[in-house]
């Protein structure tokens, strides 16, 4: 599993806060770090802006208000004192209205089962604009997440079958009804590659009818009670409101929808909004992406406080950890369970020295794989493929044969934005213990 911010980054934040919070709040934000599942980066989030403000001043948590409610921190550093809620906000709802990619999964199901390789699918999907006075809402063409299953074993399977008794290749499949709009092509010869393409459902164009404002609104009412300043922490958990991404002139950026909130709950003082950007690359890439920790601060009309809030928030914003993935990424990795891979399968040299990952070093002497499995995050999956020489091995061997031994082993720590170390192995001259005498 592999988040946004790195595991070693999130475990030192939650040891520091232990000096700050309850430990009992710790061991929740823990466990909730540690269950699979949509909540695990609502946790991330909570870790990572929690320590930056218990960093930047006075920090309480949970501190119960005369409504009843609990909200995530309370602040003062002396010149500035603020209430606030923290939440992480996805277009989980939408994708779950527009299920592009159980149709995708469950295509490819079915395909499998009529005997075709993996892949080979170009899969386009139509959509609708529902226009209303303040908007259009986008929705795909597709039966109700539920009824998938029945829709491709009924309406889709069929056709195939029949084309493959027929002979015909390419397989197609055109539906346009009132349930669906969809053209599909099967192509074996473009196994194990598929594509497809549907339109933006996902872009706000009402400002008050998206993912981001449902996910303010109910902290109105939360923090409703609360003394002084008030606000609300937004962070990203996949949300194309939050993103970079603009596809058409009519898109409500998330500024607009917090200025939208703001006007409407006229209680709340401030919406920090956090995402992460990611540097522009040319394809290919020679570097890793540069990524970064954007923020976006809106106040209220009228709030006289902005500037105090600026200068703490770009502070705040330096102390949370640097972004290893994009929310997309993070919000898939978050529902699996184990690890994700470290080093696995890379190595570095020079000179008489090699580096190799630490923990694929440790699964190897465990019995869990061989380097010949070069680093595979299924290695059961990967032996059924055709294999290729592992480097790796083959630089152990070539010394081996040379008679060459490690004379010294180290281990050469990363940082915390890591996630594994290297075993650095260095080689001298032949032993006779195991070469030719000269």
């Amino acid at each position: 599993m592999r988040l946004i911010f790195a595991r070693r980054a999130l475990q030192r934040r939650l040891n520091d806060l232990r000096a700050t919070l309850d430990g009992s709040a710790v061991d929740n934000l823990a466990a909730r770090l540690n269950r699979p599942g949509r909540d695990r980066l609502a946790a991330m989030w909570e870790v990572a802006v929690l320590y930056a403000l218990a960093d930047s001043g006075m920090l309480r948590s949970e501190v119960p208000l005369p409504s009843g409610s609990r909200p995530d921190a309370f602040f003062d550093n002396g010149d500035l004192r603020f209430t606030a809620d923290i939440t992480t906000v996805s277009d989980e709802g939408l994708d779950d209205g527009n299920p592009f990619f159980e149709l995708s999964a469950l295509i490819e199901k079915e395909k499998t089962k009529l005997g075709l390789p993996i892949g080979g699918v170009d899969l386009r999907v139509k959509s609708m604009d529902h226009r209303t006075v303040r908007g259009t809402r986008t929705v795909l063409r597709l039966p109700p997440r539920n009824q998938l299953g029945a829709f491709v074993r009924n309406e889709i399977v069929p056709q195939l079958r029949d084309q493959i008794r027929a002979g015909e290749w390419p397989l197609r499949v055109a539906i346009d009804s009132d349930d669906a709009g969809l053209d599909i092509t099967i192509n074996p010869a473009k196994s194990p590659y598929s594509q497809g393409g549907f339109a933006a459902y996902d872009v706000p164009q009402i400002k008050d009818r998206n993912p981001l404002f449902n996910a303010l609104k109910p902290k109105a009412e939360q923090l409703r009670g609360a003394e002084g300043v008030t606000g609300v922490v937004v962070c990203d958990g996949d949300c194309a409101a939050l993103s970079e991404r603009q596809h058409s002139r009519n898109q409500v950026s998330a500024e607009t929808i917090a200025e939208d909130f703001l006007r409407q709950y006229s209680s709340i003082d401030f919406v920090l909004l956090l995402t992460i950007r990611e540097a522009q690359q040319l394809w290919p890439r020679v570097e890793p992406a540069g990524r970064r920790v954007h923020h976006i601060l809106v106040v209220r009309a009228g709030f006289n406080a902005k500037d105090q809030l600026s200068a703490l928030f770009a502070a705040m914003t330096g102390k949370l950890p640097k972004p290893v993935a994009m929310p997309v990424n993070g919000a898939l990795r978050a529902r699996e369970p184990g690890y994700d891979l470290g080093h696995h399968g890379g190595y570095q040299m020079e000179g008489k020295k090699i580096r190799i990952s630490s923990r694929e070093l440790m699964e190897v002497l465990a019995g869990l794989r061989t380097f010949a499995d070069n680093g595979a995050k299924n290695v059961e999956a990967s032996r059924r493929q055709p294999s290729r020489p592992s480097p790796v091995q083959n630089i152990f061997l070539r010394n081996l044969q040379h008679g060459q031994r490690p004379t010294a082993i180290n281990v050469i720590k990363t940082d915390e934005d890591d996630g594994d170390d290297w075993i650095e192995f260095e080689f001298d001259e032949p032993d006779p213990a195991i070469s030719p005498f000269s």
